[in-house]
């Protein structure tokens, strides 16, 4: 069985996996392909928490922030936090999807939970906790990845911010399509795909190679894992030059108690 967590659940399911299963062994009748995922806006919010304040702020999520996003409303929500090997160790990343653009009209479910009189209190609270906060609005890109089954909740993430150059993205999203993510699938490994629509570089892709541990990272890269030394520079190679002008890459740690998790079916 697959587990699936909000990011996750903007790709392909296991419940498509099966139907695609069921088709091929019932008879000779031609039935009708699976529809792949369709792409899913996502709210991202990344917290720089002072260094001080580490112990009050993850309490001040589990107490007063994530039920006042229940009550609001909020089902499901991720927490993911900078590992000390690599990035900031006191950023927090907050992952949530988003039904509608729409659900920005009206008051947040952050202010349904706690009240338009509650709300101040959090702010001023929540302000002395945190150095800075920014937030993007991200859409999922099923089409450019693959996900592979599981288990249990994801555990360590490395995740990639890359930069392309501008009018070049569809040269880019060709190569992920075609040989990038057909390599991670070879791999047996997820490799998920969002690009950055509002709140940043129109320009900026991020994805998220899962892996269960640093022992993992240990084996080494996986496209050589997956293909060879040789067989991995040949595949970098096909990336046409000048398409990507930068990247940034820090790895993240799950942090369920800190999540909301969704209701298990």
């Amino acid at each position: 069985m697959k587990y699936t967590t909000p990011v996750l659940r903007a790709f392909p399911s296991m419940l498509i996996f099966m139907a695609a299963l069921c088709a091929e062994s019932v008879a000779q009748t031609p039935t009708a392909k699976p529809q792949p995922a369709s792409r899913e806006f996502l709210s991202v919010t990344m917290v720089s928490v002072k260094p001080e304040m580490m112990v009050d702020f993850q309490n001040f999520m589990k107490n007063t922030t994530n039920p006042a996003l229940r009550k609001g409303g909020i089902k499901s929500r991720e927490v993911w936090q900078n590992t000390t090997a690599a990035g900031d160790a006191f950023e927090y990343v907050m992952v949530t999807p988003i039904g509608k653009l729409a659900e920005f009209d009206g008051p947040s479910a952050l202010e349904k939970g706690l009240g338009a009189q509650g709300l101040p209190a959090w702010q001023t609270k929540a302000g002395s906790l945190v150095n800075s906060v920014r937030r993007l609005i991200i859409r999922t890109r099923p089409d450019l990845s693959f996900e592979a089954n599981r288990t249990g909740p994801p555990k360590l993430a490395v995740v990639t911010f890359v930069h392309v150059a501008p009018n070049r993205n569809t040269e880019f999203e060709n190569y992920l399509k075609n040989d990038y993510a057909p390599a991670m699938k070879q791999a047996g490994v997820t490799y998920l795909v969002s690009q950055t629509i509002f709140g940043g570089d129109a320009n900026e892709y991020i994805t998220l190679t899962l892996r269960d541990s640093f022992t993992d990272l240990d084996k080494g890269p996986v496209l050589v894992q997956a293909l060879g030394e040789e067989g991995a520079q040949k595949l970098l190679q096909k990336l046409p030059a000048g398409v990507v002008v930068h990247v940034d890459r820090s790895l993240s740690r799950f942090i369920p108690e800190l999540s909301i998790m969704p209701a298990t079916p």
